[in-house]
């Protein structure tokens, strides 16, 4: 899928995405962005999504609604009426039954092209393990119950069982690992240990003899644990999503998240990141103006950005291509009429549009408040 364009979707009024290699979505919360990627998803997989919940004994074909009922299932409880008679999905210039989204010509087990990392999985490791696909309440919306039960699956096939998640420079490479301690697991080991019968994921700090328990936990590893798991051992898809990657860590360790996102493009992976962080931003603007400079000063500018002083060829190799990716960002402007979607991909702080100059509001806060404090002093 190149382009989505859709019209009355929930909270979305008109809403035109086109995708690059990197897309960034913006705006406040309940603005309809999880409902955007999701239908993204809904589009791209229905067939893998019914077979999914038909195992586990879903059914939605039965009703006298079954658009109704599958946005029930996949979207959430209380999303019933996400998709009504007006609304209208366009996808790529063609426009989208939605019945055979719902219910799909067949149900097998094809393959999914789009992963969804969504933005709650911090609920996903239940003290230090994963939990299965139908230990979530009803009201749950499919993206959690896909994401976790994959953890799950992975952590039984034995991610961790040869030793530690993290580092572990086979899967992953020991120069993004190096970059990811430093900010987020500061030389503490991932890895699974069992407690009686039972096995769990936990952290065993540097020097130490014992391991904490995922309750013991920074907020931050918390947060961004469930989704380095969700990066090992490898992508089984061509789309990527992941909400609100931000959640939880410190500007540093976003800036570090970004360099899993150039390793992801230079594996050819598309992704689509829903953010409310001004520092995603940061390098997606950094990235756009360094890509029209010379190739080796702006692989030296992002080592710079990356706080990374002696680069190996593959990092080099990451940074060089992510130079010559495509990056758009798309503002969800909330109006009076509802949302309507914005292209900002230029990010030009001196744009005539607030919204493009001001990166769908997320540059301007700081300064809003910086100067209505010096009015306020000034007097």
């Amino acid at each position: 899928m190149k382009r989505l364009q859709v019209r009355a979707f929930g909270p979305i009024k008109e809403g035109d995405v086109e995708f690059g290699d990197l897309t960034v979505l913006v705006g406040p919360q309940a603005t309809g962005k999880s409902l955007f990627v999701q239908l993204f998803k809904a589009i791209q997989d229905a067939r893998a999504i019914a077979a999914d919940l038909f195992q586990y004994g879903f059914d939605w074909f039965s009703g006298d609604n079954p658009v109704r009922d599958f946005c029930s299932i996949y979207f959430g409880g209380g999303l019933e009426q996400v998709i009504q008679k007006k609304t209208v999905a366009i996808c790529d210039g063609e426009s989208v039954d939605f019945k055979s989204v719902a219910v799909p010509d067949s149900i097998d087990n094809t393959r999914e092209t789009v992963y969804l990392i969504p933005a709650q999985r911090v609920l996903v490791l239940q003290d230090g393990w994963p939990k299965p696909f139908m230990a979530y309440a009803g009201g749950d919306p499919y993206a959690i119950r896909k994401f976790s039960e994959s953890l799950r699956l992975s952590m039984e096939r034995g991610l961790g069982r040869e030793g530690a998640i993290f580092p572990r420079p086979k899967w992953f490479k020991a120069e993004l690992g190096s970059v990811v301690d430093a900010s987020i697991y500061v030389g503490s080991t991932l890895k699974v240990e069992r407690e009686g019968m039972r096995k769990r994921v936990v952290l065993k700090p540097f020097g130490s003899e014992s391991a904490l328990p995922y309750s013991a936990w920074s907020a931050g590893q918390r947060e961004f644990t469930p989704l380095l798991l969700g990066l090992y051992p490898h992508m089984p898809t061509e789309d990527v999503i992941i909400e609100e990657p931000e959640m939880g860590l410190h500007p540093q360790a976003i800036v570090s998240f970004g360099l899993l996102v150039l390793d992801l493009l230079a594996r050819d992976h598309r992704v689509i990141l829903s953010t409310h962080s001004p520092v995603i931003l940061d390098l997606v603007w950094a990235l756009r103006e360094l890509s029209a400079v010379d190739p080796k000063i702006g692989v030296k500018a992002l080592c710079r950005v990356f706080n990374i002083e002696r680069p190996t060829k593959h990092l080099k190799d990451v940074l060089t291509s992510a130079l010559q990716k495509q990056y758009r960002t798309y503002y969800f402007h909330r109006t009076d009429t509802g949302v309507i979607t914005e292209d900002i991909s230029t990010l030009d702080p001196g744009s005539d549009d607030p919204a493009v100059a001001g990166w769908g509001g997320l540059s301007g806060f700081s300064g809003r408040i910086a100067q209505i404090v010096g009015e306020a002093v000034s007097r």
